[in-house]
């Protein structure tokens, strides 16, 4: 009989102690107007800082005049190197629109020159291409800024090209296209390095002619017709500086 009213004497007093609880709590409780409460949710800014915010370099009705150094990447015979100059007028922050010229060097490939050497191919009797004019459009697609030693910010423009116009061999032009990807380091408000990366596409003349292009072979040498035609793709990776004035 002591036990269990010890028990109960417990339970009152763990049940005395929570109804205390709870009527100190219910009285400390505060009511706040409905107009006081919070309706809607913002974003914290931790930082305003205007340099990060604003365009440093301004295009919009500007001319900028580029000379730039080429190379293809998947050209077998030919010298892949080229020299150019473009020039674009934009129309917009996010437009431009300009005039791109190429000069290929004369002479071959180090791949062609081996096989010279090893197999007797005299591929200076193969059509090869001699200079490029394109009407070249830009979109830009991300304008952003980078600092590399805290003192100095870089300005970025990553831009997508469309391009079309002509290759001209030494012995025919023919159409193309060209799709690229291309960067600007703006390192002032005029000067900035260019790099482009584009896929020609053109018919062009293929340079291998079986039993042609040895000195000993008949039919030596061949003629710029007796090469045959087909679809070609050339990757070029142009670098350069660039003047925006």
């Amino acid at each position: 009989m002591m036990g269990i009213s010890n028990m109960g004497l417990r339970t009152l007093l763990i049940l005395g102690s929570l109804s205390i609880c709870t009527s100190s709590f219910a009285s400390n409780m505060i009511d706040l107007p409905e107009e006081e409460l919070a309706r809607e949710s913002v974003t914290p800014v931790f930082d305003k800082n205007p340099s990060t915010k604003n365009r440093s370099i301004v295009t919009e009705g500007k001319v900028d005049m580029n000379l730039f150094y080429g190379t293809a990447l998947t050209e077998p015979i030919a010298n892949v190197s080229k020299f150019g100059l473009s020039g674009y007028y934009h129309t917009s922050e996010n437009a431009a629109w300009g005039l791109m010229l190429n000069k290929n060097s004369s002479g071959l490939s180090t791949y062609a020159a081996q096989l010279k050497e090893t197999y007797n191919l005299d591929f200076t009797k193969a059509p090869a291409p001699d200079m490029t004019a394109m009407l070249d459009y830009n979109h830009m697609a991300f304008y952003g800024k980078m600092s590399i030693t805290k003192k100095t910010v870089l300005n970025l423009h990553l831009f997508g090209s469309l391009a079309g116009g002509i290759v001209k061999y030494v012995h025919k032009s023919y159409p193309a296209i060209a799709l690229g990807v291309g960067e600007k380091f703006y390192f002032s408000r005029n000067w900035a390095f260019r790099f482009d990366f584009r896929v020609f596409m053109h018919q062009a003349p293929i340079p291998f002619l079986k039993d042609k292009l040895k000195s000993s072979s008949s039919g030596y040498p061949p003629s710029y017709d007796d090469f045959s035609e087909r679809l070609t793709t050339t990757s070029v990776l142009d670098l350069g500086i660039s003047y925006l004035f």
